[in-house]
This record gives structure tokens, sequence and C-alpha cells, in this order.
């Protein structure tokens, strides 16, 4: 059982923490801090906290275990707030999207008596904010972690410990690795949205096309209905993997254009190949999270 965990933003992800913690009676003691109007109260009124701070100092002080749940963006800042008030043995973790820019701040900002664990939990909703949190919202999802050669093995176990709890299943990756793969198959997607939504709506016939547009568009364009700043931000910290599959993606819609303006019949085999990945992804992802 962990005496004291402080969340650090309580959005979606981090109010699911908390209720999750209460859920498993894992932690003694769960405080927490966000900047939002009202959403310490509402976080306690809900059960994800029991104890909620107006200084960030205080928040995280005594605080054996301190996750951060704030957008990519904020991380940089944050870390160099709480560093003077982290306790020493303290293990820092976060949840944000991107990896190694994360853990080149923490290692550059967090004191060496305090551990960082990078994190990410391969889940989400579309509504956001601490009134959609769900204390099952990490079951049998996947939770990447990435230590490098200086974290702590100790750190580590803590951090295991944590995604145990939430009931999810920890990949550990290098951070490279990690925003390399999620950059194909989690921010690729979102700026596929972006363009397609930009592509349409600027078209003449937008006003009448968009009476026609149904589940396909609604389903391909999803995405974009997603925080601005939020994935502003990941594109800045994960620049480099984004541009070299925003670059594949760009190499396979050119390949397809040029077959589309050539009538080519044999469009129908490389539709019916996507359509099997597709199919055996799907069900992979179906049999992981029963």
């Amino acid at each position: 059982m962990f005496h004291r965990v402080t969340i650090v933003g309580l959005g979606l992800i981090g109010g699911s923490i908390g209720l999750a913690l209460h859920a498993r009676k894992a932690a003694e003691q769960v405080a927490g801090y966000d900047l939002g109007k009202g959403v310490c109260d509402r976080a306690r009124k809900i059960g994800a906290i029991d104890q909620s701070y107006s200084s960030l100092a205080d928040a995280v002080r005594g605080a054996e275990l301190v996750i951060l749940a704030t957008p990519v963006g904020a991380m940089r800042v944050l870390l160099q707030d709480i560093a003077p008030s982290l306790t020493p043995g303290a293990v820092v973790t976060d949840v944000a999207s991107t990896k190694a820019q994360v853990i080149t701040w923490a290692e550059e900002f967090l004191p060496s008596s305090v551990s960082f664990v990078g994190g990410h939990p391969m889940t989400g909703k579309e509504l956001s904010g601490v009134e959609a949190a769900d204390a099952r919202l990490f079951h049998n999802r996947i939770y990447c972690l990435t230590p490098t050669a200086r974290t702590r093995p100790g750190a580590v176990s803590k951090v295991c410990e944590l995604v145990e709890v939430l009931g999810a299943r920890v990949r550990f990756l290098e951070p490279v690795e990690h925003d390399g793969q999620v950059a194909s198959v989690s921010h690729l997607p979102f700026l596929a949205s972006i363009a397609l939504v930009d592509a349409a709506s600027h078209g003449p016939a937008w006003s009448d096309a968009s009476l026609l547009a149904a589940g396909g568009f609604r389903d391909a364009s999803r995405l974009a209905a997603g925080n601005p700043e939020m994935y502003r931000d990941i594109c800045l910290t994960n620049s480099e993997s984004i541009t070299h599959w925003l670059d594949e993606y760009i190499t396979s819609l050119q390949t397809l254009r040029k077959r589309v303006a050539a009538h080519d019949r044999s469009l129908g085999d490389t539709f019916a190949d996507a359509q099997q990945t597709r199919q055996r992804w799907q069900a992979t992802y179906d049999e992981m999270s029963e």
C-alpha cells in the first residue's frame, strides 16, 4: 500500500487514477492539485482525492509517489516547480503522450535524490475532465513505462505497483522507441483526421456536402475534436517521429492517388489487404480488452 500519493492534474486520467487507488484501497492518502477553478472540489466530491491543495509545493511535499497528469506542454515548468519541494526518495512519474523530451527535462530539473519513471497509459475517452473519470479506465490496457539507465530499480517497481493497482499491463520501451511507435498509431491518426476535416470543409460545396456526411466522416474525423493545445504540444515534443510517419503516410496517399487516377483495378487487392490487417488488429484489441 502507498502511504501518500499526489496527483497533479485532475482531468480524465488523473481523476481515474485517484478513483482506482481508492477502489483498490491502495493508498492511505491521495492528495490532489489542479489549477482549474473548482476542479479539486469536484475531484474530492466524486472520491478521486482525499485532500486538495492550493499550493503545488504543499501538494507534493511528503508524497512517496507523485503522478504528473497534465498535458505534455506543462511538464517542463511543472518539473522545475516541484523540484525544491519533493521529499528525498520520492518517485515521480507522468502520463504524457511523448517520453524522450519529458525524460530529458526530468533528468535536468529533478534532484538526484528523486527518481523519475516515464509513463504513458494507452487509454482514454472522448469525454474529458474529472467528471468523466472512471476507476476501470485502465483495465486490461497497455501502460507504457520508459525507464532509462539512470532510473533506480526500486522506482520502477513502485510504478509497476501503481500499474497493477490500475488493472493495466506494463509494456517496457525505450523512450525514443515509444515515441516512434505512438507517432504512427496515435499522433498520425490525429493529423490525418485534421487533414480530412480541413480538406473537406474548405471545398466550395462544404455547406451542402456536410449535410451528406454520416458515419464514415464522423468516425474518420473524430480525433479532430480533440484538445488542440494538447496535440500541438505533442507535435512540438515529438516532431522527428511524427514527421517520419507523415512522410510515410503522404507517400501512401500519393501512391493511392496515382492508382485511382489510372483506374487501377488492383486497388481492390490493396483494400482487401488493409481490411484483413484491420480485422486482425481489431480481434487482438478486443481479446486484450476482455
